[in-house]
């Protein structure tokens, strides 16, 4: 008996420890958690450069297979959607968000390079799943479980808020409990009033997380990093959809225009200061120019149009919008 943990596809099921959900997986799933551009997910921060000074230190595999768990918890039966949910995140670049506001960085572009790629090609094609309609389903253009465009809580969302709550300590119901007031009809989850309430709340807190200091201020400094090794031509942003963290930093580390300021970003994360007043003085900037807000379903009715707090919990978060000055303390 091996270890149930294994996330790589050497067994014929998985288990996602934070759902708490066993598959049974088909070949062509185990084909895929094998493949080279899924495993290398597993090497990519899902929190971007906050693996520095929070406790979001899990993969985007991690994230990854907790969607496909649901994926298959609630469509068991649609292997398309299935793959889709395994392939969603594969054209994220190096500490997934961080470094996309750098030129010639799109996550999106990459992905639908990926799936297109002669690897996950073959693999789908064996299973007679046709890659276009994968790619359907990860772009939203085929509505889906996994992704839409109307702004309703998907399951590629619920697993981020979900997850990143779990390792912060504010999850307040059990994964248990949440799949349980669940329902699932017309491609949409359903929630009791009480749970799409407290889902609404991980929303609100996720996106202050996103705007807080100890987020912005890590991932500014690491994408001014990543910027100055693409200058000194260490590296093309071209190369970042098949290279991992680790590359990224075994370049920061070997680099003299780049090894004490990342030193420094590692041990002392907390002389960063961030601000939405523009000092005298030269500082990077970060633009946090959208949240993501799509709102669970209570009786086929959003959240925010069901309840009124839910309303103005989230009519809030717009003061996050905006521009952010990072600067070292002296």
């Amino acid at each position: 008996m091996d270890f149930r943990l294994r996330l790589d596809g050497a067994l014929d099921e998985i288990y996602e420890p934070l759902w708490k959900l066993q598959i049974q997986l088909t070949d062509e799933e185990k084909a895929l958690l094998r493949s080279k551009k899924v495993r290398r997910l597993h090497y990519i921060r899902h929190g971007g450069a906050s693996f520095i000074n929070t406790h979001h230190t899990y993969s985007r595999l991690q994230h990854t297979l907790g969607v496909f768990a649901l994926i298959a918890h609630f469509e068991p039966d649609n292997r398309t959607l299935r793959a889709a949910a395994l392939l969603h995140d594969i054209g994220h670049a190096p500490f997934s968000h961080t470094l996309e506001s750098l030129p010639g960085v799109d996550h999106h572009e990459w992905t639908r390079e990926a799936v297109f790629s002669e690897e996950i090609v073959d693999i789908l094609a064996r299973a007679n799943i046709r890659t276009t309609e994968v790619m359907d389903y990860i772009d939203g253009s085929k509505r889906s479980l996994l992704r839409n465009k109307d702004g309703i809580l998907h399951a590629d969302h619920l697993d981020s808020w979900v997850r990143s709550a779990f390792v912060g300590g504010y999850l307040t119901i059990s994964t248990g409990e949440l799949l349980e007031a669940m329902s699932y009809r017309n491609e949409n989850l359903q929630f009791t009033l009480e749970a799409g309430k407290q889902v609404t709340e991980l929303i609100w807190k996720e996106a202050r997380m996103h705007a807080s200091p100890a987020n912005i201020g890590v991932n500014a400094i690491m994408r001014k990093l990543a910027g100055r090794l693409i200058h000194k031509n260490e590296f093309e942003a071209a190369k970042l959809p098949v290279m991992t963290d680790t590359h990224i930093e075994q370049l920061l580390c070997s680099n003299p225009d780049t090894r004490e300021e990342y030193e420094q970003l590692l041990m002392e994360s907390w002389r960063i200061c961030v601000s939405r007043a523009k000092p005298a003085f030269p500082v990077e900037t970060a633009v946090l120019s959208k949240l993501y807000l799509a709102m669970p379903l209570i009786q086929d009715v959003v959240t925010t149009e069901y309840s009124q707090d839910c309303l103005g919990m989230i009519n809030q978060l717009t003061e996050l919008l905006g521009t952010y000055y990072v600067w070292w303390e002296c």
